[in-house]
């Protein structure tokens, strides 16, 4: 499952859980939750809490 984060403009402990838990239902289905056009705020925020690891992020051109 890919989810396109270009235009998010602010996420918090609330946006994470909900990541979180879409990350760990796609698990559970034997599917990966994908992230890509991740911006900086997310990718602060998954680098601060190690979440980063429940997800694969792709670079721009990794499509």
């Amino acid at each position: 499952m890919l989810v396109d984060c270009g235009g998010l403009t602010f996420c918090d402990c609330t946006g994470l859980s909900v990541l979180l838990a879409a990350a760990r239902a796609a698990k559970a289905g034997g599917r990966d939750l994908r992230l890509c056009a991740v911006p900086h705020p997310l990718a602060r925020l998954l680098r601060l809490t190690h979440a980063g690891r429940a997800f694969t992020i792709e670079q721009p051109d990794d499509r």
